[in-house]
């Protein structure tokens, strides 16, 4: 089992505060994770069409992370190349969101006035 520290998640929790960033990344991590296995499948069967809408469908959830993004009061640093832009997005759209969702700190920021 995967587990994340604390330390990581106040880091994502400082990233994550406004509940309309909360909100968007709740969709886009789900729509980011459905895509993705829906382009495995779809490339396993060989269905061109559809791949290329699960490409469309991530390349919309990373959108809209950078909208909520947006909204926050502290800005992420960016990333330090392409490499650092995959393992990043599927690092914590996959583990460490999902892990925050259910964790005390996302409770704390959602109850932010």
């Amino acid at each position: 089992m995967i587990t994340i520290n604390d330390k990581v998640l106040k880091y994502y929790q400082n990233l994550h505060q406004t509940r309309v960033n909360l909100v968007i990344h709740i969709i886009g991590s789900i729509l980011f994770i459905a895509s993705n296995l829906s382009l495995v499948y779809f490339i396993v069967i060989t269905d061109l069409n559809s791949s290329l809408i699960s490409i469309g469908l991530i390349v919309l959830s990373i959108i809209l992370q950078a909208i909520g993004h947006q909204f926050e009061p502290v800005q992420f640093e960016g990333f330090k190349g392409p490499f650092d832009f995959i393992k990043t997005f599927y690092l914590e759209l996959v583990i460490v969101f999902p892990m925050f969702l259910f964790s005390p700190f996302f409770k704390e920021n959602w109850n932010k006035k």
